[in-house]
């Protein structure tokens, strides 16, 4: 799982659940990796039909148009493939901040592990005046993660 930069202040029982919920974060990560790598070889494929006029579409040894646009679609495709996973996750870490019967335990922990916001800006957010570590680590005790297994 990923490591998250929230994890400052999570007391030793609490880092299981810490790292399942912060799957989404992670996942969010590769997704953006994917993006990036689709773009910049969008990039250089675009790129590259500026340079070629239609005397000059060269074959054999040297890449040519077509082989920068054919490897655009393994990039599309693993880029599809994340962002579905990136939504599946969403989905499952939605249904364990539910699991919390607490309002405000269950909006701590979607601000912290779904919106990815720091204790500063949560705090912010919440208008609460308690200790943001202390208050992670009641949400992250209230969190039923008897359906994950590790």
């Amino acid at each position: 799982m990923a490591k998250s930069k929230v994890a400052y202040g999570v007391k030793p029982g609490n880092e299981f659940k810490h790292s399942v919920l912060s799957a989404y974060r992670y996942q969010v990560e590769k997704q953006e990796k994917a993006r990036g790598n689709y773009e910049r070889a969008f990039n250089r494929a675009t790129m590259t039909t500026t340079y070629l006029r239609p005397d000059n579409v060269r074959g054999g040894e040297k890449r040519d148009l077509y082989d920068k646009v054919n490897d655009l679609q393994p990039l599309k495709e693993r880029l599809r493939a994340e962002i579905i996973e990136s939504a599946r996750v969403r989905m499952e870490i939605y249904e364990l901040t539910k699991t919390v019967k607490s309002t405000k335990l269950s909006l701590f922990l979607h601000l912290i592990y779904i919106e990815g916001i720091d204790y500063k800006e949560a705090k912010a957010r919440m208008r609460d005046r308690c200790k943001m570590a202390d208050l992670h680590n009641e949400a992250l005790e209230a969190v039923d993660i008897s359906g994950v297994t590790g």
